[in-house]
């Protein structure tokens, strides 16, 4: 066997074991999800469900994960196979949280802001109503159309979520007020073509002024994406699952561009530029730096 021929044949072999590595984890993330359907007048919403660390514990928490354009349908699957539903369920099973987790699909040519906002709510309404979870720590996430479905949520449900995390989503035409009544961390990738950064700053300086609490994180050069795999970070769900419904989250006060020094990211990190709008520690403070 040649040089040439021997690396195509060893480029093969990885490449099936790579697709056979992320079958198996494929299936076995499916194998913890039971098969649901919910039904809302003429509307019906195949979901997943999983149940986590229950062993008799009432007053669970329960997880809503709303999944991008590409996996809707009706095959109750591909909904799965985004990496935030992995990683969020590993973080609850490794955490020994008791919760609900639920993934439903969007129908074909559907999207989370049209009717499908209402069979959603709903849907997590049944649990509540139930007394299945703790009505006071239901949480909402979810990446691009996700995303946008997330503040989708938040401005039609206000006081319903304990904390949400929209990842790339565009929350442009929401209802500021009713999203102030939900502590939010969003993040946003500098390379992301699709969604754009500039608008969710400008909605999250209305959240601000109505009150409510918007922490706006964007990593440099991740693309659409990258910022919908890889925003689900052990930090960022740490501060999400500590949120409970009305406790209070803190006052920002905002300064201009002027103000900017001896600024301070949320983790402590002393800031030399700042590039973009959103909440900074400055004197022991939380501040919003809005633009000139």
């Amino acid at each position: 066997m040649d040089m040439y021929r021997k690396d195509i044949y060893i480029l093969f072999i990885v490449l099936l074991v790579v697709s056979a590595v992320q079958c198996l984890a494929q299936d076995a993330i499916e194998g913890r999800f039971s098969r649901e359907s919910f039904s809302l007048g003429q509307n019906t919403l195949p979901y997943r469900k999983a149940e986590i660390c229950q062993n008799g514990v009432e007053n669970s928490a329960l997880v809503l994960y709303l999944h991008g354009g590409s996996a809707r349908g009706n095959d109750n699957e591909k909904q799965l196979s985004e990496a935030a539903v992995s990683i969020i369920y590993e973080y609850l099973l490794v955490h020994e949280m008791s919760a609900i987790f639920v993934v439903p699909q969007c129908p074909s040519g559907g999207g989370w802001t049209s009717q499908n906002r209402k069979v959603v709510n709903e849907l997590l309404k049944s649990y509540v109503n139930a007394g299945k979870v703790d009505d006071d720590r239901v949480y909402v996430m979810g990446g691009s159309m996700g995303g946008t479905g997330t503040w989708c949520q938040l401005s039609y449900f206000p006081d319903f979520y304990a904390a949400a995390m929209p990842v790339a989503g565009n929350p442009t035409g929401m209802n500021a007020e009713n999203v102030a009544t939900t502590p939010v961390l969003t993040v946003m990738g500098t390379a992301d073509t699709m969604m754009s950064i500039e608008n969710v700053e400008t909605f999250m300086a209305d959240v601000i002024a109505a009150g409510g609490f918007v922490q706006l994180e964007i990593e440099e050069g991740w693309s659409h994406p990258t910022t919908c795999e890889q925003s689900y970070s052990n930090e960022r769900l740490d501060w999400i699952f500590s949120q409970v419904r009305g406790q209070a989250t803190g006052n920002v006060s905002p300064i201009s561009k002027t103000e900017e020094s001896s600024l301070y990211d949320l983790q402590g990190r002393k800031l030399d530029k700042i590039m973009h709008l959103g909440i900074y520690i400055k004197d022991g403070k939380k501040v919003l730096l809005k633009k000139n």
